[in-house]
């Protein structure tokens, strides 16, 4: 019984303690939302994370060694932010640029794969944002943080249509019906279209399945394609640097 209240009280000291520590490290280091954290504050976040819990438990360790040590991750984060807000390439090494992911409509390929994303997490992100046509956006940006930033064509930018007495249709959902080179037969069946239809409307703009990366398909037949591997000048490439 006497090594139970022991080790309860061992743990809720260091608990306690480790909580404490925590909260100083994090008023030092100042206040992020989840959206802003860089992939090295995620790490170092998750890294004091763990030696607290280790402080808090392992009764092998002394109290002050994982003090020491989230301190020594919390100095990295600070010179870190240090060096990304006073040097470019410091800021480019440490955290990144922004990516080009859609540049004036056109699916820029090789910085998907260069973050490990394919056509259908891009398509999912800019859902989420609202955006269900890939023909209304002008530019997509994938953020230093992972997430993704739209910018809609110019007659797709949002405003407030009851405000201006404009009448309204409701847009019809999209089709996939052609992704990474691959024929969506279920999505060209359910839009009333078969696979002759689909090598007649590919082939008379002159591409090949196989190079299309995307295609979609609205209610009203309008078509959008994106080929594959599509190039942008180095300078666009750049953008952002």
């Amino acid at each position: 019984m006497n090594n139970f209240l022991d080790a309860t009280s061992f743990v809720i000291c260091r608990a306690a303690l480790s909580s404490l520590v925590i909260f100083l490290l994090a008023k030092i280091t100042g206040p992020r939302q989840i959206t802003q954290l860089t992939f090295l504050d995620y790490i170092t976040g998750i890294t004091i994370g763990n030696l607290a819990a280790e402080m808090s438990v392992n009764s092998d360790i002394p109290w002050y060694l994982p003090i020491i040590a989230m301190s020594l991750y919390t100095f990295l984060s600070i010179s870190a932010a240090f060096i990304t807000n006073k040097s470019i390439n410091g800021r480019k090494i440490l955290t990144g640029i922004p990516t080009l992911l859609i540049f004036k409509g056109k699916v820029i390929e090789k910085n998907l794969s260069k973050h490990n994303f394919d056509i259908n997490d891009l398509l999912t992100q800019l859902r989420v944002k609202g955006y269900f046509n890939l023909s209304n956006i002008e530019y997509a940006i994938l953020e230093t943080t992972g997430d993704i930033s739209v910018l809609p064509k110019e007659n797709y930018r949002p405003t407030i249509l009851k405000d201006i007495s404009v009448p309204t249709t409701q847009s019809g959902l999209f089709a996939n019906v052609i992704i990474d080179g691959n024929i969506m037969e279920a999505n060209l069946r359910n839009m009333k279209k078969d696979r002759k239809w689909l090598d007649n409307e590919v082939s008379s703009r002159g591409y090949k399945i196989k190079d299309v990366i995307l295609m979609t398909l609205d209610s009203e037949d309008n078509i959008n394609i994106q080929l594959k591997n599509q190039k942008i000048k180095d300078d666009e490439d750049n953008y952002f640097l």
